[in-house]
């Protein structure tokens, strides 16, 4: 699952009513995110499909493609869920695309011979981040760095979710959600928001999916690296074993940040407050059995400062 996967899963868990009726107009009096069937193998988890029963009485189901970018294929694709979903269930389907960044050659619609298929669009950087912050729904507030003019507004949509009257595992969640979309368009808005939040947001679900995607993403780029590595050795045997390499690296890049997040978690929860220092330090330490050794310390260290003198030790 891919960042703002898990971002959308997140925020469609607390905020589905409020996001149908902002982004389609939809009054809503109850809805469900349904399961995606297992015979669809080619159905994507940021698909999500929301049986919706509006205030006039209607059921149907709003089927949401969630995209980072514009794909050609997506029409067709979208094309394929809403069949699949109006045969299994029986009912009308409103199919919708949100574009989570900018892209060009966008299209609406899509006709080929017989077929005409509409849907609608919503593109997240054609939109007034200002109106979000006015509309006052903390829900939607995650949205707001992928905005017109949301980068100028994120601390306060981050303020507006921090300060409102939700419970504390909302609040974490919305904001951890919050940090995962607006990397799409900028590495340093989620940066500063986990500096100042990273208390909270410790306590989110999504937390722990930031974690695993980091985990897989080290695989990712070691496999990358090591292809790499082995289709410039131009031969066979060379392509193998720089595999195994890149495996290998990701595998232990993916490893070392495991660590250094169980490292900061124990002792966040035992001091509170880490020290940048300590931080910086646990960042340049890349000996996986160091590591080890510094996390059953920050279990049994009575104080930050004892901590710190065997993280010192790495350095003498």
């Amino acid at each position: 699952m891919g960042g703002y996967d898990a971002a959308m899963k997140v925020i469609l868990a607390h905020c589905r009513e409020a996001a149908l009726e902002f982004f389609l107009g939809l009054h809503v009096e109850e809805s469900e995110i349904l399961e995606l069937p297992q015979e669809t193998a080619s159905v994507r988890r940021s698909d999500f499909p929301i049986r919706v029963r509006a205030s006039d009485g209607r059921v149907f189901i709003v089927l949401l493609e969630v995209q980072s970018r514009w794909e050609p294929n997506v029409p067709l694709r979208l094309l394929e869920y809403d069949v699949r979903y109006r045969l299994k269930t029986g009912l009308s389907v409103l199919p919708v695309v949100m574009l989570l960044t900018p892209s060009g050659n966008v299209v609406e619609s899509f006709e080929d011979g017989g077929i005409r298929y509409r849907f609608q669009l919503i593109s997240l950087a054609a939109m007034d981040a200002q109106k979000v912050l006015e509309w006052g729904n903390p829900c939607l507030m995650p949205f707001v760095g992928l905005m017109r003019g949301g980068s100028e507004i994120f601390q306060r949509a981050e303020e507006a979710v921090y300060g409102s009257s939700l419970g504390r595992s909302d609040k974490a969640d919305l904001l951890t959600g919050m940090a995962l979309l607006s990397g799409l368009v900028d590495k340093d808005l989620p940066r500063r928001l986990l500096e100042r939040r990273r208390d909270i947001m410790m306590e989110s679900y999504a937390y722990e999916l930031i974690k695993k995607e980091g985990y897989e993403e080290g695989i990712r780029s070691g496999i990358e690296q090591g292809l790499q590595q082995g289709i410039e050795q131009g031969l066979h045997q060379g392509i193998e074993q720089g595999l195994h390499q890149g495996i290998e690296q990701g595998l232990q890049q993916g490893t070392l940040e495991a660590t250094r997040e169980h490292i900061l978690e124990t002792l966040e929860a035992r001091f509170k407050d880490v020290p940048k220092d300590i931080l910086q330090s646990l960042r340049e330490i890349r000996d996986p059995d160091a590591l080890k050794l510094l996390f059953r310390k920050a279990l049994r260290a009575d104080s930050l400062d004892e901590f710190r003198k065997a993280l010192s030790s790495f350095f003498d």
